[in-house]
């Protein structure tokens, strides 16, 4: 078990991969994820946040008062002083984000034009543009004026207190609003699913890297001469070789998904347990996506340099492709059919619809299972493409040796 050792040494004296490329990035995708809504349901109720607004009564009639009351139920009155340069310093200084002003005998005016049909008088308001809020309640005005002038209309002998009364009864009326959860909307879960989504990239970083660090040591001209004389057989050193690399991508996949569980593993509780090992073996065969392409790296004597920049970019690039960031549906049509050829879109597809199960029967589990083997597959295309490269590489005349490679510290 020497050679298993070593390659286990030799992954720990580079600690800085593994926080950069599990901790790190393990970390960012707890806080991106984290800022997802839940799509948890409240309790149906609403509270709207009050608009400080002034109102500069001049005509004191009883339209205006009922006018001014109207407001204050859903914005803070606020004093300003009947002068210009206050006025214009509290919408300035948004001290108020509305200022109506009501000019004397507006009230008598308004309700006289409202029961004859003429043109009724104007208000001055001022609002910020800073925001949509005074504008929005400068609707709230023109909707209670309509609703004194249509009662004004339909009963012009009515009395003032009357016509506002009716006025105010109008206003009050509100429709029911009843908050439904939708079967297929975003639930608490989400997040986890979105974290190990958004793990593709951690995990084939780390794990190309970590693997492709780990081959390069023994590619060294040196080391591999040195192998080829030992007493311990080709066949028992790539065993051990393996075994280490595994043991990497396991390590690699426990502290990915035991982040995630340590994070978000409240948000689980609706879920059967049976799902949640689902989701999590579906992590383990991807996995091996990235340990398959570490071992291709090694078999053609990648450097370190290499297997980093390499980590990287397949990272980036089929964590994109495969819908891990972003949502394959806004993506061209043609994007779409190339994500079939990446494993991470069905990676992503199998985690989001184990997440969401409700029930384990084979009519909903089996059509996960597919995703996870074809994952599977694609391992082991990749692996059995590094098998053969290994196998020409022992037939050519640079058998035993990779000029190429970079020897690791």
């Amino acid at each position: 078990m020497q050679a298993f050792k070593a390659a286990l040494r030799i992954v720990l004296n580079h600690p800085v991969y593994l926080l950069v490329y599990v901790g790190f990035l393990s970390c960012m995708g707890v806080f991106i994820s984290a800022s997802i809504n839940s799509g948890v349901a409240d309790d149906g109720s609403y509270t709207a946040t009050k608009v400080p607004i002034a109102v500069v009564d001049r005509d004191q009639s009883e339209l205006s008062e009922s006018l001014t009351a109207y407001l204050g139920e859903t914005a803070e009155l606020v004093d300003v002083a009947d002068d210009s340069f206050a006025m214009q310093d509290a919408v300035a200084t948004g001290e108020v984000r509305y200022l109506l002003v009501i000019p004397q005998g507006y009230g008598e005016d308004y309700l006289e034009a409202a029961r004859t049909g003429a043109v009724e008088p104007t208000l001055e308001s001022t609002y910020s543009f800073g925001t949509m809020a005074g504008t929005l309640v400068d609707e709230q005005v023109n909707q209670y004026l309509g609703l004194v002038r249509a009662t004004a209309a339909l009963e012009p002998d009515a009395s003032v207190p009357s016509v506002l009364a009716r006025a105010d009864q109008a206003a009050a009326e509100s429709a029911d609003v009843e908050t439904v959860q939708t079967p297929n909307g975003a639930k608490p879960a989400d997040r986890f699913a979105f974290y190990l989504q958004w793990g593709s990239y951690t995990m084939t970083a780390a794990i190309v890297v970590c693997v492709g660090l780990l081959m390069s040591a023994f590619n060294r001209t040196d080391v591999h001469r040195r192998n080829l004389i030992a007493p311990v057989s080709t066949l028992r050193l790539g065993m051990q070789k393996a075994a280490a690399c595994l043991l990497v991508t396991l390590a690699v996949w426990a502290i990915t998904c035991g982040i995630g569980l340590a994070a978000f593993g409240s948000s689980l509780g609706g879920v059967p347990l049976p799902a949640v090992a689902l989701v999590l073996a579906t992590a383990l065969v991807f996995s091996l996506v990235p340990l398959s392409i570490g071992f291709f790296l090694g078999q053609i004597g990648a450097s370190e340099m290499v297997a980093n920049a390499v980590g990287n970019i397949a990272g980036m690039v089929i964590s994109f492709l495969g819908g891990a960031w972003i949502s394959l549906d806004l993506l061209a049509p043609e994007v779409q059919t190339l994500s079939r050829f990446i494993p991470t879109s069905w990676y992503t597809e199998a985690i989001g619809q184990a997440i969401h199960l409700t029930e384990i029967t084979p009519e909903t589990v089996l059509p996960i299972l597919g995703n996870i083997g074809i994952i599977a597959l694609f391992a082991i295309a990749l692996f059995a493409v590094g098998l053969a490269v290994g196998r020409l590489n022992l037939r050519s005349a640079e058998a035993g040796g990779n000029a190429g490679a970079k020897a690791a510290a």
